[in-house]
């Protein structure tokens, strides 16, 4: 899979919106616009989640677009739809069943392109120059209240007076554009203690580390992508790595499904076996689940106990995955003239 693939929600698809609406509506108040576009982006969020109940699929785009399209000011994607699956019920059968189809899916990009375009085509109401947007249809864009709506067509408009400027939102940027201000925004901030936020590593001397335990994390189409999403997410690399110790013991080459092992060895959504995606993806979506389980903890808890509560069923996986991280930071530590080739 494709970072293409991973997306329901595009900065090219905002961009196209944005064409289209800008064309068709060029006499509109700029209100309008803002408003037009907003219920559109609703729509493509909310064909692009598993087939849940309406109103459960509602509270999801409400809550997508409050977290990631207004608080973090970013494309929508898969592994964002996935982490907020996660605090459903699982086992309810209306849950679990309708996720599975999701998750089976073979391509993303088809879908994501149809989804796109049919939101173009059908979702944008086509009532002449004089825009009419109905009462009904405002209070439909409350999904999370007025302070949503007016906080989205707040970040639309901005992009709208301010298409050539470098400091518009990333979601309405060129993709170029984006890469360049993702690059230099700060990295998130989240509850863990500050010895578990993000700091760079020694990346030769944890890929020595790995490769003394025959792992194939130590390959960099494996290693980069999970610095890469420590960072984004400001955990410690080697928390994220400890955990693939404790659940896949950093995913042997010996183990005749090495290559499979190697896409989900976090085990997010249960297992490899059931969720075999990329490393990229699965690497993102633990490190949500990290930040997301590290809020609130109460003053003399042990950081990574707290986020077992959830993270896994063995009440003494936060002791293999302490345990871990211990000793990659005694290595990592070492002289190197201690340390073995």
């Amino acid at each position: 899979m494709n970072a293409d693939n991973a997306y329901v929600l595009t900065d090219k698809d905002v961009n196209r919106i944005r064409s289209y609406v800008h064309a068709k509506y060029a006499a509109a108040p700029q209100e309008k616009r803002a408003e037009i576009v907003a219920d559109a982006i609703k729509r493509i969020i909310y064909r692009g989640l598993p087939e849940f109940k309406a109103d459960v699929r509602q509270r999801m785009t409400a809550t997508l677009i409050r977290t990631t399209v207004l608080e973090q000011l970013r494309p929508v994607s898969r592994s964002d739809i996935l982490e907020l699956c996660r605090t459903l019920d699982q086992q309810d059968e209306e849950i679990a069943a309708p996720l599975r189809r999701w998750m089976n899916r073979s391509s993303m990009a088809g879908a994501c392109m149809e989804t796109a375009n049919s939101a173009i085509a059908e979702d944008i109401p086509l009532h002449g120059a004089s825009v009419v947007i109905s009462g009904i249809r405002r209070k439909r864009l409350l999904l999370y209240g007025a302070l949503s709506l007016s906080l989205l067509s707040a970040v639309l408009m901005y992009g709208w007076s301010l298409n050539e400027s470098p400091s518009a939102p990333a979601l309405l940027q060129s993709t170029t554009e984006q890469h360049q201000i993702e690059h230099a925004v700060q990295r998130a901030v989240n509850e863990l203690p500050s010895e578990l936020q993000y700091t760079p590593v020694d990346e030769e001397r944890l890929a020595a580390f790995l490769k003394k335990r025959n792992s194939m994390l130590a390959d960099p189409e494996y290693m980069d992508p999970i610095i890469a999403a420590a960072e984004q997410f400001n955990i410690h690399p080697l928390l994220l790595f400890a955990v693939t110790g404790q659940e896949q013991a950093f995913v042997p080459r010996s183990h005749e499904r090495a290559e499979e092992i190697a896409n989900n060895p976090f085990n997010v959504f249960h297992s490899w076996q059931q969720f075999n995606t990329s490393i990229k993806e699965s690497a993102e979506i633990a490190s949500r689940t990290i930040v997301r389980l590290s809020k609130d903890k109460p003053k003399h808890t042990d950081p990574i106990a707290w986020i077992n509560r959830e993270y896994a069923e063995d009440p003494n996986w936060s002791k293999g995955v302490s345990s871990i991280l211990r000793s990659m930071m005694a290595y990592m530590e070492k002289p190197h003239d201690e340390v073995s080739p």
